[in-house]
């Protein structure tokens, strides 16, 4: 036997010295021209080396490249491939893939937001969404492969970015694109009839805001000195006392009667609970008072509060004192300086100098969050002030 195995590996060595290349092919094929050894067939496969973890460490000078089947060396127990690379043995884990790149979806875009798609990998474990080409500060989705996306500009193209990714690794970036849908004035006619009282009242589009054009002037005016009162009926004060005042510059209204005292809600207690959508108040049907957020939107629309009160203000001096800095009306929103009505009693000022607008927002039970704007600044304040100070109205569509 040990004469015949001589035989053999001789025969094996004579056969490598007349044939560098060796086929071993069911089908009869010669070697593929880039390989040493090819081996084709449709029921067989090339078997390793196999050794335990002892027996692999005890082959002496393995060469760069050597390759055994461990049959222990995995964590529990089972079997690994082994490769000798850089002077040390490593497993090579073949159950562990990094996912494919995921494949972006129809993304579905409306007027201020989009849905952003794509398609899930077999083996991911989740999913990282970003507004910028970084993994490390990308949202963790988890298995989720939709996400909504809101107060986008509308007309506008956004550029967003997604990966996938195991315990293996991260998928290649995937890159997704969509443009909201254009700005229209389908749901903003150009001006419409308050039916409460005939008032005729312009509208502006700004971005994909609807607007009145012209302060709210609804209800019955009662004297400066005394306080609205939750009585049913919707009071106003004009301006130093004067009706001619609210023709020009609308009401000016406390805060507890702009929400018309919804869910308990006073000049010095909070609603409870706070309403969940929209507040109609004081506005006509199908319009609401704006939240706070709704005025930061269209604040940031028109480049930022340090900028937007020159958009926002009527040109001239006719109802804002000089310099009026900084007014263009570039946004048509025609803010006048409508002045306010301050604490108790018959105390009204600052015609021409200030306008100041009530928002849905309380900042706490007694402070609401408004929006001014000033005679002498292009800028506009978000500041907090107290409920029972009385202020111009601006109503939003729904």
């Amino acid at each position: 036997m040990k004469n015949l195995l001589s035989l053999t590996g001789m025969l094996l060595l004579i056969c490598i010295d007349l044939f560098p290349q060796v086929a071993v092919n069911t089908d009869g094929s010669a070697p593929d021209p880039s390989a040493m050894l090819d081996v084709k067939s449709s029921s067989k496969g090339i078997l390793l080396s196999r050794m335990t973890f002892a027996q692999r460490n005890t082959i002496t000078n393995p060469a760069e490249g050597l390759i055994v089947y461990c049959t222990d060396c995995n964590t529990d127990g089972t079997g690994l491939v082994s490769i000798f690379q850089g002077g040390q043995w490593k497993t090579i884990n073949l159950s562990c893939y990094v996912p494919t790149a995921p494949t972006a979806v129809t993304q579905i875009p409306s007027v201020t937001q989009i849905t952003w798609n794509w398609n899930t990998v077999p083996i991911a474990l989740g999913y990282k969404w970003n507004t910028v080409d970084n993994y490390n500060t990308a949202i963790d989705m988890g298995s989720a492969t939709s996400l909504v996306e809101n107060g986008l500009l509308c007309g506008t193209g956004y550029t967003r970015y997604v990966w996938a990714y195991n315990a293996c690794g991260v998928s290649p970036l995937t890159i997704l694109t969509k443009t909201t849908l254009m700005c229209s004035p389908t749901n903003c006619p150009v001006n419409f009839t308050d039916a409460r009282n005939g008032q005729v009242y312009n509208t502006i589009l700004i971005d994909s805001q609807c607007w009145m054009a012209q302060n709210l002037n609804i209800g019955t005016s009662i004297i400066g000195s005394a306080d609205q009162m939750d009585n049913g009926v919707i009071e106003k004060y004009c301006w130093g006392n004067l009706e001619s005042n609210c023709t020009v510059y609308g009401g000016l209204y406390q805060w507890a009667e702009t929400v018309q005292y919804l869910n308990g809600a006073t000049n010095s207690t909070s609603w409870n609970p706070v309403p969940a959508g929209n507040v109609t108040g004081i506005c006509p049907a199908g319009w609401h008072l704006p939240t706070s957020t709704e005025w930061t939107t269209l604040t940031s629309f028109l480049d930022g509060l340090a900028l937007a009160g020159g958009k926002m203000k009527e040109t001239g001096t006719a109802h804002w004192a000089a310099p009026n800095t900084g007014a263009t009306n570039s946004s048509n929103f025609t803010a006048l300086g409508s002045g306010y009505r301050f604490n108790a009693g018959n105390n009204f000022s600052s015609l021409t100098y200030y306008t100041y607008f009530q928002s849905s927002s309380e900042a706490d039970p007694f402070y609401t969050w408004n929006r001014s704007l000033v005679f002498d600044s292009e800028s506009v304040s978000e500041i907090a002030y107290p409920k029972v100070w009385a202020f111009s109205v601006r109503c939003i569509k729904d």
